[in-house]
């Protein structure tokens, strides 16, 4: 058959995913099983198996240590953050040799957080600063976190102070130090994406979502993998209870701020101090 015969016949693939429940009587779409026989099959299926069977995800996710992430949930289009409505909390993932990450989180008066804006790229400190000093006009940012390397003095810089020191003395820009509780804080993310879904219905709403600018972050939550053995080692061991230290930068990130459990607080308004100081001639009373 010819080249230009061949032409003609190109395959197009429609690609669906659909949970267990799609085939049920009483919550899919012309389905066929009832509820509490498919509450029966789920009862003697593995983790793996819930992913694949149940919950109709692609085995290649199966090693996904965020699963329950799903675009259609989770990733939202952007809306106007006010510093009235929300507080937002920003966090640094310095490295010497990979690119720097940057995160904010905002949360609102209802607890619900929200990835909004993200920087990776390999930076100077200079324009580490001038990113975040961007945003703290933009946000009210109440506080900021970054990785315990970057309070690590450098012994290899003639000015070793550490980095958060350099960034605190030269920009005024005040770092905490985070933890380095990663299993801890896998788990926190695991929980603030949770969600519960019949057919078409979300009935618990996740307490996270994501920006759909935020790219580099919504790619590590599709592709943070769980560590596992090698070769004939796999065979006689227990799969690893850690994940791949590679890949992570905006999930540590993440993971330190949903840790200290931040709560929304209500914006400052001027104390009387500082109306005093803010009175023009026009209100000065002398007698007063």
């Amino acid at each position: 058959m010819a080249i230009k015969e061949l032409v003609k016949y190109k395959r197009r693939v429609g690609v669906v995913e659909a949970d267990v429940s799609a085939n049920c009587i009483e919550h899919g779409i012309r389905g066929r099983l009832k509820h509490s026989d498919i509450e029966k099959m789920i009862a003697e299926y593995d983790d793996d198996d819930l992913q694949a069977r149940v919950k109709g995800k692609f085995h290649h996710l199966i090693g996904l240590v965020f699963k329950n992430f799903n675009r259609k949930i989770h990733v939202i289009k952007p809306f106007k953050i006010t510093k009235e409505d929300f507080i937002v909390i920003e966090a640094l993932d310095p490295h010497p040799r990979n690119p720097d990450a940057l995160l904010w989180l905002a949360i609102d008066r209802k607890g619900t957080k929200f990835i909004i804006d993200e920087v990776y790229s390999k930076m100077k400190t200079s324009e580490l600063a001038a990113y975040a000093l961007k945003r703290e006009d933009k946000y009210r940012i109440e506080c900021r976190m970054a990785d315990p390397s970057a309070f690590n003095k450098d012994q290899h810089l003639e000015d070793d102070r550490p980095l958060a020191a350099r960034l605190y003395d030269e920009y005024g820009l005040n770092y905490i130090k985070g933890t380095k509780n990663r299993s801890g804080a896998d788990r926190r993310i695991r929980d603030a994406l949770d969600y519960e879904k019949v057919g078409e219905e979300v009935l618990l709403a996740p307490e996270l979502y994501v920006f759909n600018t935020c790219e580099r972050t919504i790619w590590e939550l599709e592709h943070y993998q769980w560590d596992d053995w090698r070769g004939k080692a796999a065979e006689r061991k227990a799969p690893m209870e850690k994940p791949m230290d590679k890949d992570d930068h905006m999930i540590e990130n993440l993971g330190r701020i949903l840790l200290r459990e931040f709560s929304f607080v209500e914006r400052e308004t001027l104390s009387r101090s500082a109306e005093a100081e803010v009175k023009t001639e026009k209100d000065f009373d002398p007698f007063d």
